[in-house]
């Protein structure tokens, strides 16, 4: 099943091999908790596929994009888990839901204006 979850997940290598400052905790701490994620899983049903593919691409992106990391960094320290449920499951919905107000924020609408 690793193995699956290794092909599900295109930028897995560059996400593990990442070196991170000596100064930043959080990336280092964030590799650890996408692997103990993706290796966590006992099944893989559809709603687990998706997050693994979109923790996946959020990693990636956040590698990639220096804009998105300090952003994310400030954010994740807002992500709230409630007792009694999966604390690794919860914190990777709060990275999900980070993501995804990122991208609706920065993403603008653009009108093509007609010269008359």
């Amino acid at each position: 099943m690793n193995k699956q979850i290794v092909e599900m997940c295109p930028n897995f290598y560059k996400i593990i091999n990442f070196e991170p400052l000596e100064s930043d905790n959080i990336t280092d701490k964030l590799i650890r908790i996408y692997q103990e994620y993706l290796f966590s899983q006992d099944t893989l049903d559809e709603e687990v596929t998706d997050s693994i593919k979109q923790l996946d691409l959020i990693m990636g992106k956040y590698l990639d994009d220096y804009s998105f990391r300090k952003e994310f960094q400030k954010e994740i320290y807002n992500i709230k888990i409630k007792k009694g449920l999966n604390p690794l499951k919860e914190f990777i919905k709060g990275i999900i839901k980070i993501f995804n107000n990122y991208e609706e924020y920065t993403t603008r609408v653009i009108y093509i204006s007609r010269w008359i």
